[in-house]
């Protein structure tokens, strides 16, 4: 039977309307990963087992055998969508609703109840994300996709549920084209300690946002998952970090503050940010519901506009409109009228949108580079912010952002160690006062460095500083900021997640100076190695002797409830503490108050 069709949909038995009285719905939040703000809530149903079923796919699997799945799933939207409406947000936000591919199989499958639905709670058609899953197969992925097809051009948004865990997700990924794409908790459960989920999670990210797609961490649980997920790209988490779903619709906000906080991985003070700021290009938008004779219009008007971004009704991008996807059509007396005939696909939007990379404003720009360069032909990307179109970057601004940017790090790189320089280390800890998380600090000094200077001279004094920073490279393996204070004064920070996280930063610590004492041994005469140290002069001019070069270590732990609150008070415990580091047997002071 063609989905085209429209039969006219058997009524709910009686007994079975009961079923949606005893039924209730719960929302559980879906926020912007970098600022907490909620994109949308996803419909959870609750109360199956009040009804005698052990789960929701049991209950689900009956109404199928009973072939009455589809006409029960349209009684049941009308009852999320009028809870729904009900938010005092609701018409600023999304609704996830778990679509049952089974429906297709239903004898009454009818068009248009959706519609219906919504206009009578006065809803738009861009509020609602149907969900679909694998949880069952795709009999016939031809029929399936026009279904996909006829949801896209009545305007609603599509979801992929579940992905990564079926056997046809990315054959379900090319049918669907959709607009999400949600994550199973299976990738995001532990991902923090799994290197391979890690792997996979920053793949699938990657290439949902080159098909034009936001992407959903769901489970997120703790702060480390959400942290993780962050970094490899996710636009969007969902979990009991978040909320837990909840049917009391007073119990959700619009905005989740920690969240916000919690995105603190580690301190870009907005150096990116700033650069990218400046250069962002606000280009004038066009709402996905306009005409395509508007269109039109808007490129007449302003004969330098070469594109225009496509926004939602709730600001979000969904891609652009390039003017030569236009040319052949406008020039022609036929295109033009197929343009004004409403029947015809030419006068949807939809039919010129062409994805591109949509980009966070607070993503890294090493991020955004990455993303652009791996879609072929994209002339630039689009920027969000708390899931917001802002803006616009060309192919040439960004290199203009990332050529001002590696002139920055030049500036203020050590040329010795290649090591951050003062500037961006003040930077670091400036920003790291400012966030609510826990950080632990370390300030490294030499021992006898100058001794060993005199002795030897500049060039191996060089070739000693080369040699630690080349050691902190391959200790902290890019985790950690390091940086190069200058002269034999080094710097190293982190995000202190937990107490597992400062002890390792510890014995990180250690390590280094353990490796640096050895190695640095091979920069002595085989005369000095054997008799363990060196003739020179101290600071006041006399000669004696000088044991072999170590380095010592003052470590700072920051908590919530700490004593030191400003990068004044660090310092002063940094000029202090060397000295008690230096006299201590193992050259580490700990500071943890």
């Amino acid at each position: 039977m063609s989905i085209f069709y429209t039969p006219v949909m058997e009524p709910l038995p009686l007994f079975y309307e009961h079923y949606i009285d005893v039924l209730d719905i719960a929302f559980q939040p879906i926020v912007d990963i970098h600022s907490g703000e909620v994109f949308g809530v996803e419909a959870l149903l609750r109360n199956t087992d009040v009804l005698g079923y052990p789960s929701i796919h049991s209950f689900f699997d009956h109404l199928y055998y009973k072939n009455i799945l589809y006409s029960f799933d349209i009684a049941l939207r009308d009852k999320v969508i009028q809870k729904f409406s009900t938010l005092s947000f609701a018409s600023a936000i999304k609704l996830f609703y778990n679509l049952d591919n089974r429906i297709l199989n239903m004898g009454d499958y009818a068009r248009g109840n959706t519609a219906r639905i919504l206009k009578k709670y006065n809803m738009d058609h861009k509020s609602i994300i149907f969900e679909i899953s694998e949880h069952h197969e795709i009999s016939d992925f031809t029929q399936f996709a026009s279904l996909m097809q006829h949801y896209r051009n009545e305007g609603y948004c599509i979801a992929i549920d579940d992905f990564g865990i079926g056997q046809s997700g990315y054959k379900m990924l090319y049918n669907t084209k959709p607009n999400i794409l949600k994550i199973d908790r299976f990738f995001i459960d532990n991902i923090n300690n799994d290197p391979k989920k890690k792997l996979l999670v920053r793949q699938m990210t990657q290439l949902a946002t080159l098909m034009g797609c936001r992407v959903v961490a769901e489970g997120m649980e703790t702060r480390e998952e959400f942290l993780i997920c962050k970094e490899v790209g996710c636009h969007l988490a969902q979990g009991y970090l978040i909320q837990h779903p909840t049917c009391d619709n007073a119990q959700l906000r619009q905005h989740y503050p920690h969240v916000n906080a919690a995105t603190f991985t580690e301190v870009r003070p907005s150096k990116d940010q700033a650069i990218l700021l400046k250069r962002l290009e606000p280009l004038v938008t066009i709402a996905i519901g306009n005409s395509t004779e508007s269109l039109l219009e808007m490129f007449n008007q302003q004969p330098d506009l070469f594109l225009i971004p496509v926004v939602d009704s709730q600001g979000a991008p969904l891609g652009i409109i390039h003017e030569h996807r236009l040319k052949s059509i406008i020039y022609s007396p036929f295109g033009q009228s197929l343009i004004k005939n409403n029947a015809t696909n030419f006068s949807t939007l939809e039919t010129y949108i062409d994805t591109i990379p949509i980009v966070d404003i607070k993503a890294p720009l090493e991020t955004i580079i990455e993303l652009f360069s791996t879609h072929e032909n994209s002339p630039g990307v689009l920027v969000i912010e708390s899931s917001k179109y802002i803006g616009y970057l060309s192919a040439r601004i960004l290199i203009e952002a990332v050529h001002e940017r590696n002139l920055i790090q030049a500036r203020d790189q050590n040329p010795l160690s290649r090591l951050p320089g003062n500037f961006m280390i003040t930077e670091y800890i400036s920003s790291s006062f400012s966030s609510e998380c826990d950080y632990v600090f370390c300030y490294l000094d030499f021992d006898h460095f100058k001794p060993f200077n005199d002795h030897y001279g500049f060039r191996s004094g060089d070739r000693v500083i080369v040699l630690f920073a080349d050691l902190m490279h391959a200790i902290f393996l890019n985790e950690y900021f390091i940086g190069h204070i200058g002269g034999d004064d080094f710097f190293v920070a982190s995000f202190a997640k937990d107490q597992e996280a400062f002890e390792l930063f510890c014995s990180r610590i250690h390590e280094l100076i353990v490796r640096f004492t050895k190695d640095v041994q091979d920069f002595y005469t085989p005369k000095d190695r054997k008799q363990g140290r060196i003739l020179a002069y101290d600071r006041e001019g006399k000669e004696r002797e000088f044991s072999f070069l170590t380095v010592s270590a003052v470590i700072v732990y920051k908590g919530k409830d700490s004593s030191v609150n400003t990068p004044e008070e660090l310092q002063k415990i940094f000029a202090v503490e060397k000295k008690n580091a230096k006299r201590s047997p193992d050259h580490i002071r700990i500071i943890v108050d």
